[in-house]
């Protein structure tokens, strides 16, 4: 395990005192003084509570952490908790001292206009991750120095418009906040509405002291399908209140700013229903399941854009170590305009760019929420940003999959090595995944485990996908490397050809396969992943908690990948309560029909038309489709594959049939840095722990039913597996 570097965070922030108990626990190093003669100070004026408080302080100090663990000069944060005291005064004394020429903040628009003239006026950049307004004017816009991670109003405008049009709204009112933030969505919202072909019924500039009941029954008046509210969360909170006192029957849309635990807290069970769109991580860098791993929740909704401003400002830091001489401005800008090796977001890829940096090379940096690419007006912003639409259901934000405000094509940094970075000795382990991730599923799973590999071990990845196949069978056939493999992890049948001849002409490499073909060779070891088990425990579940004595499933095909799942789950019911009725549909002949999200919602309200209450979703990307007619009733629960797909539908997916490939990848990880890799053919299953039945938070009290069966459902299993996997 690679020892903790010191984290060094000066300021007030209690949350401080936890974060230097977690570093403490894994190495004796802490929160202690730093022995880098040259640090990299960069301030910080963000809030560490309230209900604007959506940047997590916590996360920046975690990245600061880890990329000092690589190496390199150490991150320094000077922090200030703009949530208790005067920002006007914490501007002034970080932009004050000299060896600190970078501040991330701050967080609103209000707060701009008196931190940004203070900052950029001593010389100073300024990068906030979450002033979305469009109206950025003054001296300080004209110098190139204020710079923002997040996308300016007018893409989310045009999203959430986007999103209501496909809904079948018609008429909306809106309700602005009386700050600049709210003053950008009035001037922005008739063009993006108009734009959707829906009509604005009314409009309302929101202050303070407004009566939000005289508001409410005026938009009762106006009758429109939905609130559309541009306001912070406070307001929002008032503002549901007062419609549901008036009697409205539309639904409130917030924008960004009101997506935060304090509108949960505030509202407790009346938030339910509410929906909004938020900006989000780009789902293909994995920086949410990271962040997840390491904080056991969700990033709120700045946090990726408040960790790409730190990767800017150590860019930026770098740069200016390499050209002295260049003004702060031109060294960001240079940044970001980088044409040479892709770099990823991660600690180890950014570590390697600003290494890269430093010796001359022009890397192209991504970030957490995606490319870091910006017009030639560096306040407006990056070119694109991803947005999820989230609803409040089971007392959380449940967020549908994030998709790009602008053309943007998913890509994996690949084999971004870069000679400037620096020769290793560390071991060298490439993850080839099906497709690069955000599927929230087989990849993001994969990922997952090897993000946990790399806060246990020392090692180098590199990731790559299906999409780099050509690129792949070129380097493998010709043993061409610039950083050669010492483990090859590809995921998936898509590669059972490719694998078994890369493995073949590079007896060196040791190559692990999941779901393939046993290959024979001693530098190979595939995985069989049998789901038999724990579809028996879906089908007892499903046969514990009808009220029909009738249930389903929906397959994407009568394909052998799942027959596993059928059969488990047919005989799990069976075993439970004969007299059960089981039906199995399947939406296509061939894969197509894993993507067919229409025709599988076609099936599920056919099954749900002859009395099933209970559906066992086994088709890929139709099961959205699934969850869409589950929806329109409300009276049938679901079970979801391969991953926990609570987030689908939290009130109805009561489990998930898990393949633990999390833990798979880890495994395989972990025996190559010990010197543990075994060839020939794995065969993980419920006994062993690769795979189970996850129980959904909001179900727990069907887990007995669950584990009283589990021993039954192992030896079931066994018994499958003397004649499906000799």
């Amino acid at each position: 395990m690679t020892p903790r570097s010191p984290l060094l965070w000066t300021g007030l922030f209690p949350a401080l005192t936890l974060f230097c108990i977690v570093t403490l626990a894994i190495s004796s190093a802490g929160c202690t003084a730093a022995t880098d003669p040259d640090p990299v100070r960069i301030g910080v004026l963000l809030p560490a509570s309230g209900p604007v408080a959506m940047h997590s302080p916590e996360g920046l100090a975690w990245a600061a952490d880890a990329m000092n663990r690589q190496g390199g000069h150490t991150i320094e944060l000077a922090y200030r908790d703009t949530s208790t005291g005067n920002i006007s005064a914490y501007a002034e004394e970080l932009a004050g001292r000299d060896d600190i020429d970078i501040i991330i903040g701050p967080a609103t628009s209000a707060e701009l206009v008196q931190v940004a003239p203070i900052v950029t006026g001593r010389g100073k950049l300024l990068i906030s991750p979450s002033v979305t307004t469009g109206l950025v004017t003054g001296e300080f816009n004209d110098s190139g120095l204020f710079w923002r991670t997040c996308p300016a109003d007018g893409r989310q405008a045009e999203a959430i418009f986007g999103l209501l049009r496909k809904d079948g709204v018609e008429d909306v009112s809106l309700v602005t906040g009386d700050t600049p933030y709210g003053e950008t969505f009035a001037r922005l919202a008739p063009a993006a509405a108009a734009m959707n072909g829906i009509r604005i019924t009314g409009a309302v500039s929101l202050n303070t002291s407004d009566d939000l009941l005289e508001i409410a029954a005026r938009i009762v008046e106006e009758e429109p399908d939905i609130v559309v509210a541009a306001v912070y969360p406070e307001e929002a909170a008032g503002l549901s209140d007062a419609l549901s006192a008036a009697g409205s029957p539309a639904g409130l849309f917030l924008t960004d700013a009101g997506r935060s635990p304090y509108l949960l807290a505030s509202l407790g069970q009346r938030a339910e229903g509410i929906r909004g769109t938020s900006l989000a991580p780009d789902p293909s860098t994995g920086y949410a399941i990271a962040y997840e791993e390491t904080f056991g929740e969700a990033p709120p909704a700045f946090a990726a854009q408040t960790y790409d401003a730190l990767l800017l400002a150590v860019y930026t830091a770098a740069r200016q170590e390499a050209a002295r001489a260049e003004p702060l401005a031109a060294s960001l800008r240079w940044v970001v305009s980088g044409d040479g090796t892709v770099k990823g977001w991660d600690p180890q890829e950014a570590s390697e760019a600003a290494a890269m940096i430093r010796a001359g090379a022009h890397p192209a940096v991504t970030g957490a929420s995606g490319p870091l690419r910006f017009s030639a007006e560096s306040s407006a912003g990056p070119l694109a940003g991803y947005y999820t639409c989230w609803a409040v259901e089971g007392g959380t934000f449940c967020e549908s999959t994030p998709v790009p405000s602008a053309g943007v094509t998913p890509t994996l940094p690949g084999l971004s090595y870069g000679p400037a970075a620096g020769e290793g000795d560390l071991p060298v382990v490439w993850m080839v995944y099906p497709l690069v991730k955000g599927d929230r599923s087989f990849a993001d799973s994969a990922y997952r485990g090897l993000f946990r590999a790399q806060e246990s071990f020392s090692f180098t990845k590199r990731e790559c996908s299906h999409d780099d196949l050509s690129l792949l069978d070129g380097v493998f056939s010709a043993r061409n490397f610039t950083e050669k493999p010492d483990l090859v992890i590809t995921e998936g049948f898509e590669f059972t050809e490719a694998s078994g001849a890369w493995a073949a002409a590079n007896p060196d490499i040791r190559f692990f396969t999941l779901e393939q073909a046993d290959y024979g060779l001693p530098n190979a070891c595939d995985v069989v992943m049998v789901p038999y088990g724990a579809s028996y425990l879906a089908g007892v579940l499903a046969a514990n908690i009808t009220k029909t004595g009738k249930i389903g499933a929906v397959a994407g095909a009568p394909v052998a990948v799942i027959d596993p799942f059928v059969e488990g789950f047919t005989a799990g019911a069976g075993a439970y309560d004969p007299s059960v009725n089981v039906t199995v549909l399947y939406v296509g002949e061939g894969f197509e029909g894993f993507n067919m999200p229409e025709r599988a919602g076609v099936l599920a309200r056919d099954l749900r038309a002859g009395g099933a209450d209970v559906i066992l979703m086994i088709a890929g990307a139709s099961n959205a489709g699934i969850v869409d007619a589950a929806r329109e009733t409300g009276d049938v629960y679901l079970i979801g594959e391969d991953a926990d797909q609570s987030y689908l539908a939290p009130s109805l997916v009561v489990a998930s049939v898990v393949k633990e490939i999390d833990t798979i990848v880890y495994h395989a990880v972990a025996n190559e840095i010990m010197g543990r890799f075994t060839p020939g053919q794995e065969v993980w299953t419920l006994d062993n722990g690769g795979t189970g039945l996850f129980v959904s938070p909001r179900f727990e009290e069907h887990a007995r039913v669950v584990a009283g069966w589990r021993e039954r459902a192992v030896a079931a299993e066994k018994d499958y597996l003397q004649v499906a996997v000799p």
